[in-house]
């Protein structure tokens, strides 16, 4: 439960929001960053993502088979998934919708769309489905809150995000849906820091070519299925699940300036957004083969792809000797203080 004191911290920073000012939020511990959002109705557009559409007799079959979850959730109100190369490895993230008619809206990152289109149309074989791009008909939104899982949106593909606890819902359609009216509308930035904070992994910052999707925690978040059939990348996948070992992991990061000293920052701003994006994350002092890659980042908070024993080392420490930095695009080099979200599976 959130101490009074962040929740009038929340109320202040949605305000400031709401007036497009800079804004400061601060907590006692850093899993409280998980839950700061929370506890206000909001809503906003999701940027840069791109809608396709596949249609036809063999549509479910099709998709059966080229992602990693089991399209019977997507008939349950929609699903998170990941389209993987035949060597394992993320090509994308998505969510699919089902729609009328064996048709489902397949959701992904703008910079993956013509990747997508590629791939789709290369095993489409002789399948009776259509492949095409609904991009300029659809607008994507997110809207969270204590009201939103009672929201309705009748004839409108949408679905609860069950990446992480109190995400929300995902919705997608051609108009803002009417049952916005008594949320509160905040900008996607906003949006992109929730998120964050929260541990959720999305788009190409966060799943690039070369990770596993257990390293991306599809896995965690509900986007990968064990048991479903044959797909494409099926067998690393299986192999590292059986295995019961995943060394790296997707983790939230605050970042802070070095000569603030050790001590880990329990603010969030976006007074000071430094350029991480897709730079490695290495021990201070150490010439030891890097440890991570910063992925998306929002003001100082981002996602990084960090070795969960050090993760957990650095939790626990007492000595502060083990601690974390990244250079920026112009040289200057930041602390990286990482954390587990308190939402993943005690092992």
């Amino acid at each position: 439960m959130l101490r009074t004191g962040v929740l009038r911290r929340v109320r202040t920073l949605s305000r400031a929001i709401q007036r497009a000012q800079l804004h400061t939020v601060q907590v006692d511990r850093l899993t409280d960053f998980e839950h700061v959002f929370d506890s206000t109705n909001q809503f906003a557009a999701v940027g840069n993502r791109a809608v396709l559409k596949v249609s036809g007799l063999d549509a479910r079959e099709f998709l059966q088979g080229m992602q990693c979850n089991d399209m019977e959730s997507a008939h349950n109100g929609g699903m998170l998934t990941g389209f993987l190369s035949p060597q394992g490895r993320i090509l994308a993230d998505a969510f699919i919708y089902a729609l009328p008619e064996s048709s489902y809206l397949v959701e992904v990152d703008t910079r993956v769309r013509e990747r997508m289109q590629r791939m789709l149309g290369f095993y489409r074989l002789r399948a009776r489905v259509e492949i095409s791009d609904v991009s300029n008909e659809c607008n994507v939104w997110q809207v969270w809150g204590p009201q939103s899982p009672h929201l309705s949106f009748d004839g409108v593909a949408h679905m609860t995000d069950t990446r992480a606890p109190h995400m929300g819902v995902r919705v997608v359609g051609t108009s803002r849906p009417p049952a916005f009216s008594d949320f509160d509308e905040q900008p996607s930035t906003l949006y992109e820091l929730r998120r964050i904070l929260k541990g959720v992994a999305e788009g190409a910052n966060d799943f690039v070519d070369a990770s596993l999707p257990l390293e991306c925690n599809l896995d965690y978040m509900q986007g990968v299925h064990f048991g479903k059939g044959c797909y494409v990348g099926q067998e690393l996948t299986i192999r590292t699940h059986h295995r019961g070992v995943v060394r790296k992991r997707i983790v939230p990061v605050l970042f802070s300036p070095v000569d603030h000293g050790l001590r880990v920052p329990l603010r969030v701003s976006d007074e000071w957004a430094p350029e991480l994006a897709q730079r490695d994350v290495v021990p201070s002092g150490a010439r030891a083969r890097r440890p991570g890659r910063v992925g998306s980042t929002a003001g100082n908070a981002g996602l990084a792809l960090m070795r969960v024993e050090h993760v957990e080392q650095f939790a626990t420490q007492t000595d502060n000797q083990m601690h974390f930095e990244a250079e920026c695009a112009d040289g200057q080099r930041v602390r990286v203080s990482p954390w587990l979200p308190s939402w993943w599976p005690k092992q």
